[in-house]
Formats: structure tokens, sequence, C-alpha cells
């Protein structure tokens, strides 16, 4: 059933609409062009009864003869298209019939039969207007009838044949259009005698964007389960993750937080909370420095990640963590905070391992000289001012020849034991290497320098049973530098107390020296 806004009834009423606006000139003008035509018809047509009886009547005027006048004026009138005629000689009237008005009527002159210059008369014809003009009224409007009968019949058979070759088969398109399913593989059936038309191709494209359809519904929905298998992936490596994670506003509410969170709060007897940047100032020492140095880094579009201590556990135990809080944007902009907290307690439980075992002596459990110069820059970069003591044995090179390299070995790990036996915690005991020492103090005045030194030397000196039941002594060669004295750096301290521990060297050796000015 057709509506209102249906192809086909659009079309007619355009077809309609148009064939009015343009069949109303038409008309009139056709009208007009017939009416005339006939009018002119009718002219011709007196023309050629005047050419017809012209002969007959100029015989008439010529000799005078009336009889012969009235017989050519009743022929004339026997026309419809004539009204009243006149024949007429040079001086007088011959014959006359009819209702002959002198402004309508048409004269024509009357030749001599023999002379075809000279006039002997003349003949007069009224037209018939007003029967002229009904008749060519008459005809015209029949022909304009006539066309409005075909243009009409054209119109109605435009339609129908427009309705049955493509306003039907457009129409059974868009029923069976709208009975197929989105994504599904049915297809539009090509209209009879379609194949090749505009309708048949639009039929293809329609069915090649079905196929497309088809396909890319079958994508989506393979891409929607690999998004929700995924989604399922991420969802169980957020809740199993073993570093802990939270999202949260970019206000710092917390919104989302896995099991891994709620363990590494209970070690520290803490609960979640709303606001992330009040739970880092709780868990972690120096919080609040730490929120800061976050906020600084989102505030410049930047990741604020680092190294951290958490408060201890409930055992004592400190705990390391990496900390990383970047920035993400979801749809219209609106962005959330990601943290991610892993614990690498372990891993520096194993720097400091390793950093122990870099810079410490094996042998004595002293510092070597990686642990010391590391030391010491910590201590000059802080501008500290210290004294320095260069301690080379002396008689160790007898004993290690004489008892072997075991008993060089314990000789070394007594001299460690009294030098810390003799200095304070804070105070560094150096194997400086082989058979040399360091030791690094607070910067102390000459007289305390040499008093330490001394009390160094004497317990040095002590003799000490080895393993194998042999009492042996050994000597201390000791040079002692102070800073800024003898310089502001580690170099300078040693040059200048390697100087003068070579001074006793080369003297009566197993003493100490100040270093000169």
């Amino acid at each position: 059933m057709l509506n209102k806004h249906s192809l086909i009834l659009r079309l007619a009423m355009v077809l309609v609409l148009t064939s009015l606006i343009v069949g109303v000139s038409a008309v009139k003008y056709y009208y007009q062009s017939i009416y005339q035509q006939e009018v002119d018809k009718a002219q011709r047509a007196i023309e050629q009864l005047h050419k017809t009886v012209a002969s007959t009547a100029s015989i008439a005027a010529y000799l005078k003869d009336k009889d012969l006048a009235l017989e050519v004026i009743n022929g004339l009138r026997k026309n419809d298209i004539i009204l009243a005629a006149v024949i007429s000689s040079e001086d007088e009237l011959l014959a006359s019939g009819g209702e002959h008005n002198p402004h309508t009527a048409l004269p024509y002159p009357l030749y001599h039969p023999f002379l075809a210059d000279d006039v002997v008369g003349y003949i007069a014809l009224t037209p018939a207007q007003e029967g002229i003009q009904q008749g060519a009224r008459n005809i015209a409007q029949s022909s304009v009838t006539l066309l409005l009968i075909q243009t009409s019949t054209l119109l109605l058979t435009f339609i129908i044949l427009a309705y049955f070759i493509i306003a039907k088969p457009m129409a059974r398109l868009s029923a069976e259009l709208k009975q197929i399913t989105a994504g599904s593989n049915n297809r539009l059936t090509v209209p009879f005698a379609q194949h090749d038309s505009e309708i048949g191709e639009m039929t293809k494209s329609i069915n090649n964007m079905l196929a497309v359809a088809e396909s890319h519904f079958s994508q989506e929905r393979a891409l929607r389960s690999e998004v929700q298998e995924l989604g399922n992936r991420l969802q169980l490596l957020f809740e199993h993750a073993s570093s802990a994670m939270i999202l949260a506003t970019q206000q710092g509410q917390i919104m989302l937080y896995n099991a891994s969170t709620e363990k590494l709060l209970a070690r520290l007897n803490l609960s979640i909370c709303d606001s992330l940047f009040e739970l880092v100032a709780q868990a972690f020492k120096d919080g609040d420095t730490l929120v800061e140095r976050i906020r600084d880094s989102l505030d410049q579009d930047d990741v604020a990640r680092g190294e951290y201590q958490l408060l201890n556990d409930t055992t004592g135990q400190s705990i390391w963590v990496h900390i990383l809080v970047t920035r993400s944007y979801a749809q219209q902009q609106q962005s959330y905070l990601q943290i991610f907290i892993h614990d690498i307690s372990s891993h520096k439980q194993q720097l400091a391992h390793l950093n122990h075992a870099a810079s410490t002596d094996k042998l004595t459990g002293l510092l070597n000289r990686i642990g010391a110069e590391r030391e010491l820059d910590k201590r000059f970069a802080a501008q500290q001012n210290v004294t320095l003591m260069l301690i080379d044995l002396d008689g160790f090179k007898p004993i290690n020849d004489i008892y072997g390299h075991d008993a060089g070995d314990e000789i070394l790990r007594y001299v460690g034991q009294q030098l810390r036996q003799n200095l304070r915690k804070d105070d560094l005991c150096i194997r400086w290497g082989g058979d040399e020492f360091v030791v690094v103090v607070d910067a102390l005045e000459k007289e305390q320098a040499m008093q330490l030194a001394t009390k160094l030397h004497q317990a040095l000196c002590q003799p000490t049973t080895l393993s194998n039941s042999e009492q042996v002594a050994v000597g201390a060669s000791i040079g002692v530098a102070v800073s800024p004295r003898h310089g502001g750096d580690f170099k300078s301290l040693i040059v200048a107390a390697d100087r003068a521990m070579y001074g006793v060297k080369r003297g009566d050796k197993n003493a100490v020296a100040f270093a000169a000015d």
C-alpha cells in the first residue's frame, strides 16, 4: 500500500504538477495557434472563392448583365464563409445579396475580359466573421481536448510503467532489506529483468555492503571475544599480581586495588583508606616528602618513580619498595592515577651484601681500598676534616717466610682486631694492601694525633700466639697526616702520610712520625 512518502506517489505528484505548470502555457499557445490557423484558412478560402468567380463577375460587370451578376452572388452565398456579396460596374450596382457591411467587406477589382489593365467594376465580399471565429474556436477546442487526452494518457502510462519498473521493485527490495538481520548471511534478490539496470546494480552494491557488514560483524564478534578474554586475563593478572597496584582518580581518591596491596599494608599494620596521598604519607618513611615529589612530577606531566623505604613491618624488618606513579587518560580526556609498588627488600639486601663484599677485605673484615675511597669521598664531600694514619708492618715478611702464609694471614687478622679494639665505631679501619693499613678518624690536633698513633703502635707490637703455638710479634711504622694542614683531599693526605711513614722506615723503623708541613 502506497503512503504519502512513497517514491511513485511523489513522482506522480511531481509529473502532474509539472504538467499543469507547463501544460497551461502549452495549451494556451496551442489553442491560439490552431484558432489562428483556422481563421487564416478561412481567409485563404475567401481569396480562393474570389479567384474562382473573378472571370465570370468581370464578364457580368463588362456586359452589365445583372442576371449573371446575381447568379454569381447566389453561388457565393452558398458558401458558409460568405455573409454577403455585391457586384457593381463602374457606374451602377448590378447585384447584391445578404447583409452587406461596407466596413467589413473585402473589395476586389474586376478587370476587362480582353484588356487586362482596365477595371470594369468591383466585387465586395463580406466574410461570415462570427461563423469563421466560432468554427475556429470549435476546432481549436477539439484539438486541445485531444492533446490533453493524449498527454494524460501518456502521463498515466508513464506513471504506471514507472511503478512497475522502478517503484515496485524498489518497494520489494526495501521490504526484503527490512527482514535482513545485520551481520547475517541473507542477501537481496535481484528483481526480474533488472539484472543489468540501475536497480540491479544497486541491489548488487547493497549485497556487497551486506557481505562487508557480515565480515565486519564477524570480526567484531571475534574481537569482542578476544577483548573479553583479554579483560579476564588482565583482571586475573591484576588480582594475582605480586606487586601492589592501585587505581585512583586525578584528585587521589582510591578506586581500585589488588590483593597484594592489602597484604603489603597488613605487614605494616595499616588498612586501606580513601585517599592515595594520605595512604602514602602513612605507609612511607618521610611520606610527606614523597607525596610532594609525586605531586610535583604529576604537575609536570612526568612519571613519579623511585626507591623508597616503607615503615618497618610488624617484625621490625625494613621494607624497601620501588614505586611508580603514572597518569593514564580514558574517554573525554578523563585522567586516572596508576600506582605500582614492588617490594625490593630482598634486592636491597643482596645489593647491600654485594656492596659490603665489594668494599670489605675478606681476610680481616676491614674496609678495602674501594670501600675506603667511597667512605672518604663522602666525608670530604661533606667538608669534614680528618686525621689519616698510614701503617706498614715491620717484621711481617720473616714470619710469613718462616711459618707460612697461614701464619701471615693470622697476623693480618690479629692486626685488624687490634685496630678495631682501639678505635671508635665511626673510625675507619682499612687494609690498604699487603701488610699496609690505613686508619681515618676525626680531625685531631698534632699532639692528640700522635698520642692515638702511639697507642695503636703499642697495641700492634704486642706479641700473639699463632695456631701452631708459636709466639710472634711484629712492629709498625706509622705516618700521620691531618686535613686541611696536609691537604684537602684523600690523595694529598695519603701522600703526606706515606712520606712520614717512609721516613720512619729509613730510620730505625717501628716508630710513629707526623707528616712535615
